[in-house]
């Protein structure tokens, strides 16, 4: 009797086992990345880090999906609405408290405990990933803008050094805007000022030392108003109303713009991205040409840093399982295989030190302004804001001349803080 328990027990066991191998094994993995400007290349990291991911668990399938930016929001809100949200995304880190604050994301905070590596993530995107003091996010990679510049413009005017303060930038810009062919008419301008382009503009608060919202007792309250903030903004202004350093249509100019200006040849100086630099150095006419150099500031260096986190959605019924796959993204060899493919910088600080971009003569430069890296406010009404298009609308009024720099920054303080419910009662 014994014995035929015993048996019957084994038999079982393995029944139960072989069900939860079968239902292991049954698993799919929902993936869902943004897509890049180098598809073929990111496609080709993600399948050999899925061969990699399935090759461990066997049985298990990783399905990628590659979303485009535009829309991607209204496609993540249908999916968690419809109870079809992926197991991971990646996700804008302007989005992520607003996808935290409706309860959509798992708090990652227990795996990356477990895990040991939080003290490597990047603190600016570990922010951007914070919501009520819990983590809803890995920082994945990391992008920030530096000022590209044609040197052999500078050579020929004889300026050796790429100007440290903004009172040096301001005197450069002015000495490269020029009539070149003698008809009178200016046709090489000194720096962009594109009043479309909030990431150019709005860190320049940071750097004279301002804020551009705070976090109070009463909940986040704009601070654009303030004289750090208007001074900053001003400053900014004046290259386009004062100086004329930037072309008369740059009211409306974003980057695509100013890169084509840039390209084109018309432009001394522009603030953009490190991916730039490849597509830089393949051009015949710029590849020898041009140099890449940090951001002047007013009182103290600071950075814009945007990128992408990556995050697990709470409807997940594999979160296990998501998270082991996200730990072997976040892995040395996978970030850096990211980074290769999409030119931006790993979302681990360790790895910001790696050859690869220390011994760069370009990327060097954006990896040095990271540890001065800032975000916005990790609030779930800022892409409210955003969407809104608040910011671009005071900078264009002032640069416009159709409000002064008080009447702008006084008229936008007011509608941020009607979006984040602020009030001093």
């Amino acid at each position: 009797m014994i014995k035929r328990r015993t048996i019957l027990l084994v038999l079982l066991s393995i029944a139960l086992l072989t069900g939860l191998t079968i239902q292991a094994a049954n698993q799919t993995l929902e993936v869902w990345i943004m897509q890049t400007g180098n598809p073929a290349g990111a496609e080709k990291m993600f399948a050999e880090l899925n061969k990699e991911f399935t090759k461990a668990h066997r049985g298990v399938k990783v399905n990628v999906s590659w979303i485009p930016w535009t829309g991607a929001q209204q496609k993540f809100l249908t999916s968690i609405v419809g109870g079809m949200a992926p197991d991971l995304a990646e996700l804008g880190t302007t989005w992520n408290p607003d996808f935290a604050a409706m309860g959509a994301l798992e708090d990652l905070g227990p795996y990356v405990k477990k895990w040991g590596q939080g003290a490597d993530l990047l603190p600016a995107l570990v922010e951007s990933a914070t919501y009520e003091e819990k983590l809803y996010g890995i920082p994945w990679y990391a992008g920030n803008r530096s000022v590209y510049y044609r040197k052999d413009w500078f050579a020929k005017e004889g300026i050796k050094e790429f100007p440290t303060t903004w009172e040096g930038f301001v005197e450069v810009a002015k000495r490269l805007t020029k009539d070149t062919d003698g008809d009178g008419k200016i046709d090489q301008y000194g720096f962009s000022v594109n009043g479309a382009s909030q990431h150019e503009f709005m860190p320049m608060i940071w750097r004279n030392g301002g804020e551009i919202a705070i976090n109070t007792d009463k909940g986040w309250k704009a601070t654009i108003d303030t004289p750090e903030a208007r001074e900053a903004l001003q400053k900014f202004a004046d290259l386009y109303l004062t100086y004329g350093v930037s072309q008369e249509g740059s009211i409306t100019w974003n980057v695509l713009s100013s890169r084509k200006a840039f390209e084109t040849g018309t432009q001394a100086m522009i603030i953009d991205v490190a991916p730039l630099v490849p597509k830089f150095l393949a051009n015949p006419n710029l590849k020898d040409n041009f140099a890449v150099a940090p951001v002047p500031y007013f009182k103290e260096p600071a950075s814009f840093i945007g990128g992408s986190n990556m995050v697990m959605f709470t409807q997940s019924k594999r979160k296990t399982l998501a998270w082991e796959y996200l730990e072997l993204l976040m892995t040395a060899k996978y970030q850096m295989a990211w980074a290769d493919a999409v030119s931006f910088f790993p979302g681990r600080v360790s790895l910001l030190g790696d050859p690869k971009f220390s011994d760069d003569p370009y990327l060097s430069v954006f990896t040095g302004q990271m540890k001065d890296g800032r975000v916005y406010p990790a609030n779930p009404q800022w892409g409210q804001i955003e969407n809104a298009r608040v910011l671009l609308k005071m900078m264009q009024q002032i640069m416009m001349g159709k409000m002064t720099v008080e009447e702008a920054t006084t008229e936008a303080a007011k509608t941020m803080n009607i979006i984040f419910g602020y009030s001093e009662d």
